[in-house]
């Protein structure tokens, strides 16, 4: 079923519908949208105007009820900074609170530099009327959903929506299919460790991740070794003195995921890693991000 040009509308179950953007890149993620009865709920909104109304206008073609509820699975804006456009009360994980309330007046113009290509009209951070440190239980007339801390990972605020009785699971941006995933504001360690559990518990479930198509469970082991690849084999180089997150990126390769788009995501997930590997909490800002950029864009470009 199509949505608008940018997506793609998968039901995943009866009257679970997965809004699944075609590119999956940088600031183009999946959103969610639930018949849980006599409400919607909303799973991630998007980053612009544009592209939230049109998940607005699914809303209506799909028949969905007009009252909503909205679910954050973190703090990113391609997955926040479209909440301000839909009369819902919206809940975020209470790590991701502290993070919006700190980038609330900064976003998204420390970020045109590096995408000037994109469309931020509309694009802004609000706060949520609601925050989460645990399990959250939403009940519907049709359906019950658990939201459940599942971090810290991605991001120090990463929430998961489970529908346990539909074996559906969307996970946010703790699971990215065809596209390279990025650690840059989590962990690589803790990323590990989460999708160890995510295998173990949803072993049976779909999963709609925050980028690319809908998967199997099989995708979290996939994504659990790449971040293997990345943590072992960034501890291997940096104690063989090679001690530059590009050159050890030359050396190491996206092993299990080779050939997925934003290749250079494999740059920052080391700077990630070696800052887990100096005992670094998870989520503190790396160190001359505009550098480390540019050495992203370099492997990209697969120059050496």
């Amino acid at each position: 079923m199509d949505g608008s040009n940018w997506c793609e509308v998968v039901e995943v179950g009866p009257r679970i519908y997965a809004v699944i953007d075609r590119d999956g890149g940088w600031f183009r993620n999946n959103s969610g949208l639930v018949d849980m009865g006599d409400y919607t709920l909303v799973i991630d909104t998007q980053y612009n105007e544009a592209r939230t109304r049109d998940l607005m206008r699914l809303m209506e073609k799909l028949e969905l009820p007009e009252k909503c509820l909205l679910v954050n699975t973190h703090h990113h804006g391609d997955h926040a900074w479209g909440n301000h456009l839909l009369e819902c009360t919206s809940i975020m994980h209470k790590n991701a609170l502290e993070v919006v309330k700190f980038l609330k007046d900064l976003a998204p113009d420390i970020y045109k530099p590096f995408f000037p290509q994109l469309d931020f009209t509309g694009s802004k951070y609000t706060l949520p009327e609601i925050a989460t440190s645990g399990e959250l239980y939403l009940i519907g007339g049709k359906r019950e959903a658990i939201v459940k801390y599942a971090g810290p990972a991605h991001t120090v605020g990463d929430i998961i929506v489970e529908f346990p009785n539909e074996k559906v699971i969307f996970v946010g941006d703790l699971v990215f299919n065809k596209v390279t995933p990025l650690a840059l504001d989590g962990t690589v360690s803790g990323w590990i460790t989460t999708l160890a559990k995510l295998s173990e518990e949803y072993s049976d479930y779909k999963v709609v991740g925050g980028h690319g198509p809908v998967a199997d469970s099989s995708i979290i082991e996939l994504l659990r070794k790449y971040f293997r690849h990345v943590l072992e084999g960034t501890k291997m180089l940096y104690e063989n003195n090679v001690r530059d997150p590009y050159d050890i990126a030359i050396k190491l390769t996206n092993g299990p995921l080779e050939g997925w788009k934003e290749k250079g995501r494999l740059v920052l997930n080391i700077a990630r890693a070696l800052m887990d590997l100096s005992n670094i909490p998870p989520g503190t800002p790396v160190e001359d991000l505009p550098a480390l950029a540019q050495k992203m864009y370099r492997y990209e470009a697969g120059t050496q």
